[in-house]
């Protein structure tokens, strides 16, 4: 009867997690920048250009040239594109169920209760960027690694091989989960003296970090631009953000990953206690894997991500915490073989399965962006010869996807290149001893010839008594090389110039209803000006 209930819940789990994926997709909208960046980088032809730009995204070639032939065969809409991103989310579930089935001819429990609790990975892990793809790749990877250690199967060692190498190819963050899964299981075998399954091993890591050689030279003269990205996280600040991407709301699902690990952690420790006498067995390995596997990828993100000093977002940790789940997944039906504590497991599982549709999944819901909006309603009313200024400039790379009108349209600062995140232009632009000449020419000539200028992203005026930011070029300024100042100082300038020169300045209302929620990273207004004096 357990094992009956057992199946019950995880493929009720399976169907709700699901049907989230689905209203996830159904509400998301248009693409928002990051998501257009990697379509349009799919796009480049000839094809060798992505070769030339992948490293203005945060992929190496293999996931554009994977979006690529997926638009080949099923269009580029916005339509097509979601179902991708519904594709991906599922993918990730099937891993799960693949690693439970492969390692301990189980249901995946506990990875299905902390996937349907998760808005990380219904939001991040379906859109169109390598993160979902990567997430169900590097699960796999765990799993065949964990299967290695239980036997010397060759065709799983081809299948680990394969798993591990495009796991890399399409997510770099993926390189040191690689290492630490393959750490983990290498440390085991060497310690019981099982040499050469620790050479298959590492030689399955070997080669999927080997065919990353050939993009260093790309990524390294990234460094040239890449300061203006780079922030300092601090230790607090990315335990902070990981336990906002293990879930919402509040810190009810960090408590509950927590008290998974923990309850686990003490099962474990107690059997050991009684069976310290015993011999290792198959069950006790890929209990130890497990935990050398969260602890060394917990060592090497937290490495990662403090040398690469990006300020990270909730999408930065999915593919950890997918590889967490399944670590936690594995161990915990590891653990629980007595009636009772399979009980407690299948109590959380039904626990989640009652609490997941009352949660707050209002990100679910969230438009990813209404630039499309705004583009669509700027082509609706501009005039041939009238202006577009697209403010933040990263607006710009979905505003070229969107926009379909007759007039020319320039960013804040104006840039020749909108298709991904050029910031090598904008570092041009910030050392420029006059970074924006051109578009306060651009908007006296516009107005003064009696046409109009169309404000994506609005006016951003300043408090009346500051007056517009002024900044000496980077790194000069106080605020060295962070764009993010310097655009808003550039915005501040030009809706200056709008506000004192113009003779009208309206807002434009967006083709959006006031019940939807946009999400907040890019969530943009529409604004015209017309007449000069």
């Amino acid at each position: 009867m357990l094992k009956r209930a057992e199946w019950i819940v995880a493929i009720l789990l399976t169907g709700m997690s699901i049907v989230l994926l689905v209203l996830r997709v159904a509400h998301a909208g248009g693409l928002w920048r990051d998501e257009c960046a990697v379509v349009q980088l799919a796009e480049m032809s000839p094809f060798t250009d992505i070769f030339r730009n992948f490293q203005h995204e945060a992929f190496p070639p293999l996931f554009p040239l994977l979006v690529r032939a997926y638009m080949f065969l099923f269009g580029s809409s916005d339509v097509a594109l979601r179902v991708f991103g519904f594709v991906v989310g599922c993918s990730v579930i099937t891993a799960f169920w693949i690693n439970a089935r492969s390692l301990r001819s189980d249901v995946p429990l506990i990875a299905l209760t902390l996937t349907a609790l998760n808005t990380t990975f219904f939001v991040w892990g379906t859109t169109i960027r390598g993160y979902g793809v990567g997430s169900a790749l590097v699960t796999l990877t765990f799993g065949y690694i964990g299967a290695l250690l239980l036997n010397k199967d060759r065709h799983r060692a081809i299948a680990a091989v394969l798993v591990a190498l495009f796991a890399a190819q399409v997510l770099l963050y993926n390189s040191i989960l690689l290492l630490a899964i393959g750490g983990a299981a290498v440390a085991i075998l060497l310690f019981q003296q099982e040499l050469k399954r620790a050479l298959v091993i590492s030689g399955v890591c070997v080669v999927a970090l080997i065919f990353l050689l050939p993009y260093l030279p790309s990524y390294l003269r990234a460094r040239e631009w890449n300061i203006l990205v780079r922030g300092w996280p601090t230790s607090y600040s990315l335990w902070k953000h990981f336990e906002v991407a293990l879930g919402n709301p509040g810190y009810s699902v960090p408590a509950l990953w927590y008290c998974i690990a923990i309850g686990s952690l003490g099962l474990f420790g107690f059997h050991l206690y009684r069976n310290h006498k015993a011999r290792p067995n198959e069950h006790t390995r890929l209990i130890w894997f497990s935990i050398l596997a969260g602890v060394f990828a917990l060592i090497g993100c937290y490495a990662f991500l403090r040398i690469l000093s990006y300020t990270t977002s909730n999408w930065y940790y999915l593919a950890f915490t997918c590889v967490c789940a399944a670590a936690l997944d594995l161990t915990a039906s590891i653990v629980c073989t007595h009636d009772w504590s399979r009980l407690v497991r299948l109590g959380i599982a039904g626990f989640a399965l009652m609490a997941a549709p009352f949660a707050d999944w209002t990100a679910v819901f969230e438009r990813q962006t209404n630039v499309d909006l705004a583009a669509q309603a700027v082509s609706e009313r501009v005039g041939t010869n009238d202006l577009i200024l697209v403010a933040p400039w990263p607006f710009g790379i979905p505003f070229n996807r969107y926009y379909h009108g007759s007039a020319r349209w320039m960013t804040i600062p104006n840039i020749g290149d909108h298709r991904v995140h050029r910031y090598d232009l904008i570092k041009a632009k910030m050392v420029s001893q006059q970074p924006i000449d051109d578009l306060r020419d651009a908007i006296r000539a516009t107005l003064s010839s009696g046409n109009r200028v169309w404000f994506v992203g609005g006016l951003n005026l300043p408090r009346p008594e500051e007056g517009p930011m002024q900044l000496l070029p980077a790194p000069a300024s106080r605020f060295k090389w962070d764009n993010r100042a310097y655009t808003a100082a550039w915005w501040q300038q030009l809706s200056v110039l709008i506000a004192v020169h113009a003779d009208k300045v309206e807002s434009v209302p967006l083709a959006q209803p006031k019940s939807v929620r946009v999400n907040e990273l890019e969530q943009t207004s529409l604004a015209v000006a017309e007449g000069w004096h």
